[in-house]
């Protein structure tokens, strides 16, 4: 855990004036035993200009809904910087889509933040990097899997995508940006993780992980989900190569534990706050509520309250039957005293605090 902290520590050190807020995080949590919240995921919309056969969003569209405004995201990052965070990452969807993308960037205080962007990179050039650099972006992830681009593209749905996404890193690395690969990993596709790295060391990037979740396009598909040994295999790996992140390795407890609900938040395109983004249960919405409120709720809620060694949504077998199979086929997220399966009443987790 040291190691990949302090492999990962040079996006820090883009932004040193952010050293007080982090070491009042592991102070607190540490020394404290308190819960401090970290980072924001926030889902800026549904739509995508790839096709991915695994796409976690193609679930979230709601016809009869507005997608956040800029003052609202303004109003939520403050909220959400007053309970601890300092690190934000936009989605989707595909991010790059939103007209408005530079006025949300900037009421999130890019400079002042670790503030990243995930993308397919489909609709970038030259530009468009140049002037997510000016705006404060910091670090950008780049989507791919695979580094045979015929077998990307498919996976990715858009033909071009492997040579696009090369071409962004190149121009993203002469501009300064911290680069990373973000990639999935699912039963019987072990050998990527090697293939990745090693083309990430060759291009001299890191490399994010995600596993493979019975969520989006992939709600009905049970055997992308790694097994006991695949996982073990996982993050064995990851130790042995501290280039390699995820949301379960870097902590402010020290330890390995899925963040969700507690460190980290998904806040939709509508409001509603996950866990993470492929985490379909919500506990509440911004524009009914509080950020604040949520995040307390979320504190006790059980699942988030054992601090999972394991990632919840691709490793743990328990929760995903409990909580994300029940969801197939519905338009999500879902809160959580409307669970088809396992509800619990807001009253209940409220009342816990």
């Amino acid at each position: 855990m040291f190691k990949h902290l302090l492999y990962h520590s040079r996006v820090i050190k883009r932004n040193i004036t952010l050293l007080p807020r982090i070491a009042s995080g592991f102070a607190k949590t540490l020394l404290l035993g308190r819960t401090v919240l970290r980072t924001v995921e926030f889902a800026l919309l549904a739509e995508c200009n790839s096709n991915c056969v695994m796409c976690y969003a193609s679930k979230m569209k709601r016809e009869d809904d507005t997608y956040l405004t800029v003052n609202e995201y303004r109003d939520l990052w403050r909220q959400a910087s007053r309970l601890g965070a300092f690190s934000a990452i936009l989605s989707g969807g595909e991010p790059t889509l939103r007209k408005d993308l530079f006025d949300i960037i900037a009421v999130m205080e890019p400079r002042k933040t670790i503030f990243a962007l995930v993308t397919n990179s489909l609709s970038l050039n030259r530009s468009f990097l140049t002037d997510l650099k000016k705006a404060g972006v910091a670090t950008i992830h780049f989507s791919l899997d695979s580094t045979n681009e015929s077998a990307n593209d498919k996976i990715r749905g858009a033909e071009g995508h492997f040579l696009k996404v090369i071409e962004s890193i190149e121009e993203a690395k002469r501009l300064g940006f911290a680069v990373y690969l973000s990639t999935v990993i699912m039963h019987g596709g072990l050998d990527k993780m090697g293939e990745m790295v090693r083309f990430a060391k060759e291009m001299q990037v890191g490399v994010v992980f995600s596993l493979a979740c019975v969520s989006g396009n992939w709600s009905d598909e049970q055997g992308v989900l790694l097994t006991t040994d695949e996982w073990t295999e996982v993050q064995n790996y990851m130790k042995l190569n501290t280039e390699v992140r995820s949301d379960w390795t870097i902590n402010f407890s020290l330890s390995q534990e899925c963040p969700a609900g507690r460190e980290k938040l998904n806040i939709s395109c509508y409001g509603d706050v996950t866990g993470c983004g492929m985490n379909y249960v919500s506990f509440g919405n911004v524009r009914e509520e509080p950020l604040e409120n949520i995040w307390r709720r979320m504190g006790n809620f059980p699942d988030f309250k054992r601090r999972s060694p394991d990632c919840l949504i691709g490793a743990d077998p328990d929760y995903i039957e409990r909580y994300i199979k029940p969801l197939a086929g519905m338009t999500v997220p879902v809160r959580i005293d409307k669970h088809p399966a396992n509800p619990i009443p807001l009253e209940k987790l409220d009342g816990e605090s």
